[in-house]
């Protein structure tokens, strides 16, 4: 019984998700908007609503707040094996540069904030989602960094950009602009002005009805039915092996508390990113593929959470 409300309550939360990604859909199948439309809900997404977002999100936090080494080890290990692992399987797929990095950052970029909260919350309470946003607060610098770099260096060759372009493209990449803005407010304890704040927080409000918007407007079934193979791979990599992999690190290696340790594997565990199309389709990457990737790992996820969820009741 317990299995099947756990299962129902994911199904609550991911719901909402699909219902506007269809309606994105039936927009664009619709005509209601171009595809100059499409693009330009892309473009104000990334360049403005995700930075904005991702500002808010790290100064919310002092970096002291609920400090816990052993996590950080755990995260940031968990990510470096995943995405090491994925780079040396990329040596034996046959696929363009921009579809490879797609694979890498399908395969560990996390929906843990939208999908990840309410679960925990429900699962385990309010010192679970405290610990929940640290781990957050501490991920969102090295998903921001680490998906531009791959998404850039896979890219390079087929936009023929060399070492000082790829740099200069980073550093004035609005999205790391928004990182490091807020990484210094939160470490020097710098108060947002309020109606600074308040701006921000309309502006951000707005990027999650965007990016599923502009998911659904872009679409197309066909991209899933052609991508199968590799997106399952990547979706088996996002649900299976990642969680599996903060479990053994959590549990074995550094032996984490069991509390703190359901809590990391979870939020591992939710499916792809919004964000991550987002900065595929304005980095120039295969788009198509992470669109496939976050509406498989999204509708398999509902299974896969309940599963971990379910297994945690009796270890």
């Amino acid at each position: 019984m317990k299995f099947f409300s756990m299962l129902l309550e994911v199904i609550n939360i991911t719901a909402p998700i699909f219902i506007v990604i269809a309606i994105g859909f039936l927009i664009r199948k619709k005509n209601i908007i171009s595809e100059d439309g499409v693009s330009l809900l892309n473009k104000l997404a990334y360049n403005i609503g995700l930075p904005s977002l991702i500002f808010l999100i790290i100064t919310n936090y002092s970096l002291g707040d609920i400090f816990n080494v052993q996590i950080v080890k755990v995260i940031y290990l968990t990510y470096a094996l995943l995405i090491l692992l994925t780079i040396l399987i990329n040596f034996v797929i046959k696929r363009s540069g921009k579809t490879k990095g797609a694979i890498i950052v399908s395969s560990f970029r996390c929906n843990m904030a939208f999908v990840g909260f309410p679960i925990i919350l429900a699962a385990y309470g309010d010192l679970a989602l405290a610990k929940a946003s640290l781990i957050v607060a501490f991920l969102i610098p090295v998903n921001i960094v680490a998906t531009i770099i791959i998404f850039k260096f896979y890219n390079r060759r087929e936009e023929g950009m060399g070492a000082g372009r790829l740099l200069l493209s980073f550093v004035k990449d609005p999205m790391i602009i928004g990182v490091i803005s807020g990484i210094l407010f939160s470490y020097f304890r710098i108060p947002v002005p309020e109606v600074f704040h308040e701006s921000l927080d309309i502006i951000s409000a707005m990027t999650v009805a965007i990016a599923l918007l502009s998911i659904g407007a872009s679409f197309r079934f066909v991209h899933l039915k052609n991508d199968f193979k590799i997106v399952s791979y990547a979706g088996f990599n996002k649900l299976i092996l990642l969680p599996a992999v903060a479990f053994i690190l959590s549990t074995f290696v550094f032996k984490v508390e069991t509390f703190d340790r359901n809590v990391m594997v979870i939020l591992f565990a939710t499916p792809l990113a919004v964000a991550a199309y987002i900065m595929a389709k304005e980095l120039r990457s295969n788009h198509q593929l992470l669109a496939s990737a976050l509406i498989l790992t999204t509708i398999a996820s509902a299974l896969t959470i309940s599963a971990w969820l379910l297994l945690f009741k009796f270890i």
